[in-house]
């Protein structure tokens, strides 16, 4: 099981996916019946989708499941399953189509490396849909004049020689020269043709099949957030196949972050038998996915589990959140201190933190900070400088040690979940502590001026002697 939580405008799904595909992919005659769920819970305002699929022990769906065979408990509390709360899968009920938009990479590390297995894996894939179903294809580097563009728009399946399937086989192995690699605009791209596509798309399962080795660096028109945002107010999930070298640092971990993020998968594929089966495993989920709508007036961003029974079945256990917790505080401030004496221990005034709804990661730049129920700490062991975590209502301040200079400002910076407060301090001019004081200064230059003056009257004394 898969569970991983994002932004505040994303959507958490759990999955139990590893063993359902690994049969799926397999097709072993020796495998166990599986039990498939996935779940995209937000946003809050809509219904809980849970989408299920069941696999026999020959690997192969099973179909001809009513509502009586689905038993649903959310943190261990049934929820009774009405005949309109479950919808058919494609493979069952003709109404219901699958819609998908392709969205490739053609950025040199994956040209170079698995072209060719893309390109076939996704003409495999056409050619295994159903009539009546959509297939749209989106292709992306950052040097191409279109950057990441719709190269055929949505098309309806017609079937293995139609001209439809022939028009998007073209379109899948067209050339798209260009380097660089704006993977987030190319999302954002194909969530965009899916929200507005040229003609209306059918009831059933919409989504984005993404192949890259997940080497963002050029985007410029949206952020991860924003994509993965975007994709769950409309819940299409993202599911990536990971190509080419996806251990560089932060290629697996975006593409984990917008399929897991979305209620998709990732699929690591670093051979072509390995692209094209990952295909085959995502057609068949599509396909063969019971969906079960379950209206739910949870609202809160706590995990909750969910419990799937299908008659026969191990049930299986998956975690979702309606939203994610709030981490980003509001706004909180240390008044300046002024005129204090160099190299001074000063501690702020405290600041109490609200607005999080669970604990913040907090972290200071130049000083240590204090925890407290209240007011701040009292000795040196009350403050660090490591990284924490802090709760809503809890009070922090900031000590920080005033320059050695005199009429010098010194910062330290406290963040808290993403939000900066400062404290600052500015020593008086001129003497003060830390060694400020003696002889000398301003005074110096009249006397030496003056012992000069009485030195030339001397000489003048003694050549006239």
């Amino acid at each position: 099981m898969n569970f991983s939580i994002g932004r505040a405008t994303s959507r958490v799904s759990g999955f139990v996916y590893s063993a359902a595909l690994a049969a799926l992919l397999a097709l072993a005659p020796t495998a166990q019946a599986v039990v498939d769920v996935r779940v995209e819970g937000r946003p809050p305002s809509a219904p809980i989708e849970v989408f299920v699929s069941v696999t026999d022990s020959n690997g192969m769906p099973v179909g001809g499941l009513d509502e009586s065979d689905f038993a649903v408990f959310i943190d261990d509390v049934e929820v009774i399953i009405m005949p309109g709360d479950l919808t058919l899968p494609p493979s069952q009920d003709p109404t219901q189509r699958v819609s998908v938009v392709f969205t490739m990479d053609y950025s040199p590390s994956v040209v170079d490396a698995a072209r060719a297995a893309m390109e076939q894996a996704v003409v495999d894939f056409i050619n295994q849909m159903s009539v009546g179903d959509f297939a749209a294809i989106v292709k992306f580097n950052d040097t191409n004049p279109n950057g990441a563009s719709v190269v055929a728009p949505f098309t309806s399946i017609d079937g293995p020689g139609g001209p439809n399937n022939i028009a998007l086989e073209a379109a899948a192995r067209s050339n798209y020269p260009g380097s660089g690699t704006n993977l987030l605009d190319a999302l954002d791209v194909s969530l965009n043709h899916i929200l507005t596509p040229p003609t209306a798309l059918p009831a059933g399962p919409k989504s984005i099949l993404l192949v890259s080795d997940g080497g963002e660096a050029d985007s410029t028109t949206t952020t991860q957030s924003d994509v993965i945002a975007l994709a769950n107010a409309n819940s299409i999930p993202i599911f990536s196949i990971g190509v080419a070298d996806i251990s560089q640092p932060g290629f697996q971990e975006l593409l984990e972050a917008v399929s897991g993020e979305t209620g998709g998968e990732l699929f690591p594929a670093p051979t072509a038998q390995a692209i094209a089966d990952a295909y085959d495993a995502i057609l068949v989920l599509l396909n063969n996915e019971y969906l079960l709508t379950i209206a739910n007036g949870i609202t809160d961003c706590a995990v909750h589990e969910l419990e799937v029974q299908v008659t026969g079945q191990t049930p299986a256990t998956v975690q979702f959140t309606r939203r994610t917790c709030d981490t980003e505080p509001n706004p909180f401030s240390f008044p300046s201190v002024s005129g204090v004496d160099r190299g001074a221990v000063v501690t702020s005034a405290p600041a109490t933190i609200t607005g999080i709804e669970v604990a913040a990661q907090i972290s200071v730049i130049s000083g240590s900070y204090s925890i407290e129920a209240s007011g701040c700490g009292a000795t040196d062991a009350d403050f660090t400088t490591q990284p924490g975590t802090v709760n809503n209502g809890e009070v922090v301040c900031i000590r920080q040690t005033a320059s050695q200079s005199g009429s010098t400002t010194t910062t330290s910076t406290l963040t808290i979940g993403g939000i900066a407060g400062t404290f600052t301090t500015t020593t008086r001019p001129g003497g003060g502590g830390g060694g400020g004081g003696g002889g000398g200064g301003s005074t110096g230059l009249p006397e030496l001026l003056l012992l000069l003056g009485f030195a030339a009257l001397l000489a003048r004394r003694w050549r006239t002697a």
